[in-house]
């Protein structure tokens, strides 16, 4: 089965002296994987756990480099109450997607690359249509070098 390559480009959040989250995005990525996963981002920014929550399937797993699996909504909800609790290097990441496949129109693959203060990391998104709407259903990241 072979993956159909949709178009990638810059993607960039950043959060305003506020704290606001702020992102240049386009209004083809609506409905689209990658609108999803820029949300997540934003959401991470915002340090919003309900928005961030509200991008992963009820039944997704996420990977975090040096933390336990979370999986289910009620252990993602808590993982990123932890991650978010007094995490300001979270908050002024940068990130960027590098590559978005989907595949038959009902799953897709999400490559990222962030960078938190002086440490870089690449995350893997796997989305699924749940209610027809982009979900994420599995997060892994690490850390590069």
């Amino acid at each position: 089965m072979k993956a159909a390559v949709t178009p990638t480009g810059p993607y960039t959040a950043s959060a305003s002296p506020t704290g606001t989250a702020t992102a240049t995005t386009t209004a083809t990525t609506a409905g689209h994987p990658r609108g999803t996963v820029e949300s997540y981002f934003n959401a991470l920014k915002a340090g919003n756990v309900d928005q961030i929550v509200g991008a992963f399937a009820r039944n997704a797993v996420v990977e975090i480099d040096g933390e336990a699996t979370a999986e289910g909504t009620k252990a993602i909800r808590s993982l990123y109450q932890q991650q978010l609790h007094g995490a300001t290097d979270l908050l002024s990441a940068t990130h960027s997607i590098v590559d978005v496949r989907t595949v038959s129109g009902e799953n897709a693959v999400v490559r990222s690359g962030s960078k938190q203060g002086q440490t870089r990391f690449r995350e893997l998104f796997l989305l699924g249509k749940e209610g027809g709407k982009w979900k994420i259903s599995e997060f892994m990241n690490n850390q590069s070098s």
